[in-house]
This record gives structure tokens, sequence and C-alpha cells, in this order.
């Protein structure tokens, strides 16, 4: 199954598995960017969403892993049935990754 996930970059789903038990899909897909940066969380889950045709709140990517100089990832996705059952499986950090609402901890203030 291909995805697309912009002009310059390009998905295939190596691996799915439906797990009913915990009420999601898990999803592995390379995707492919050569000569352009690694695609965005939010990319991906606008594109794993439509692809499914589910809503993009139901989609966690757990992981993207770029091999240094690849032109290639590797990213890890779970779809959950219900929200509800997202909040009980996943770390709430991240959710909070995955929703762009992440704070930075640490530095100093310059006051």
């Amino acid at each position: 199954m291909k995805v697309k996930l912009s002009e310059k970059a390009e998905g295939v789903v190596e691996k799915r598995v439906k797990n009913d038990v915990v009420g999601r899909e898990e999803l592995t897909l390379r995707i492919y960017h050569i000569g352009s940066s690694t695609p965005s969380r939010k990319e991906l889950k606008n594109a794993v969403a439509s692809l499914l045709q589910t809503k993009e709140n139901l989609v966690v990517v757990r992981r993207v892993d770029t091999p240094y100089g690849a032109g290639y990832s590797l990213a890890r996705v779970h779809v959950y049935n219900s929200e509800d059952i997202m909040k009980k499986m996943e770390r709430k950090h991240i959710l909070d990754r995955d929703a762009g609402t992440k704070s930075k901890k640490g530095g100093k203030s310059n006051a």
C-alpha cells in the first residue's frame, strides 16, 4: 500500500497488524524522501489518516528513524478505534509530542 506525504516524499506500508485486543492498528512505513528532509509528524499523521479514512486525532506517530545520510525513514504508527482507548494506551509525553503541545524544559531565561 502506497501513501503520498508531499511532493518530495512517498511511503510504503511494510507491515500492517490489526490488534483487536487493544483496539488499534499498528503500521510500519518506509518513507522515501531522497534529496529532502524527513517529513514532519503532522504530514505523516495527515497521510495515514487519509489512507485509512480515519480521524487525524486517532493517529499516533510512535517514532520516526532516519539512518544518517539515507534518503528514507522508518516510521511506527498506531491508529486507534477511539480516543478513550488511545489515552489509556499511549504515554502522555508521546501524545503531547504528537499534538505539538510539548513544552520545552530547561534552558536559561533572557530576563
